[in-house]
């Protein structure tokens, strides 16, 4: 199981030369990379690590499915796809992420999801607050020890007009 609870066989570092930070706090330019737009930093330094979130900077990077990962869903035939994982910081007290799928031979995009993730100050207590495409968002809350996250769905919310069938729980 991948730290963000993505259940994929295994997951490599992504060796790519562009590091993505946000715009407002550098100047950037937009680079091309296999069909997908990123900001490229020109050279400022990133913020340094909040301390409350030092313990998840082993989270830090971009990550890729190797081999792509397998799903179900109960209105779909079982499917393939790859995901990059994208976890940065900002120097607040928190974690960005973006999770991204796409199909493994045409890369068309599928699922999309960002979010944050937190630590409650001095315990080992850890949340995910994620915003889906499908129109749901989430919050999974559990513990991380080490380089291991336990999470479990905490509450989940959609938009009036989410597909059928009505997401309610999240199995890890």
């Amino acid at each position: 199981m991948h730290p963000s609870g993505l259940a994929v066989t295994s997951c490599r570092a992504a060796n790519s030369q562009v590091q993505t930070f946000p715009v407002y706090w550098q100047k950037t330019t937009l680079k091309n990379l296999d069909g997908v737009w990123r900001v490229e930093n020109l050279g400022m330094e990133p913020p340094k690590m909040n301390p409350v979130v030092e313990p998840l900077s082993w989270m830090l990077g971009t990550w890729l499915s190797d081999p792509p990962g397998a799903g179900t869903f109960p209105t779909l035939q079982p499917f393939h796809y790859l995901e990059e994982v994208h976890i940065s910081h900002v120097g607040q007290p928190m974690l960005n992420f973006s999770f991204n799928a796409f199909h493994p031979d045409t890369h068309k995009p599928m699922h999309r999801e960002c979010g944050f993730i937190r630590l409650e100050p001095h315990t080992n207590k850890v949340a995910f607050v994620s915003a889906q495409n499908t129109g749901i968002v989430e919050v999974e809350e559990g513990e991380v020890n080490g380089q291991e996250l336990c999470i479990a769905s905490h509450s989940i919310a959609r938009i009036s007009f989410a597909k059928e069938p009505h997401v309610e729980q999240a199995v890890m």
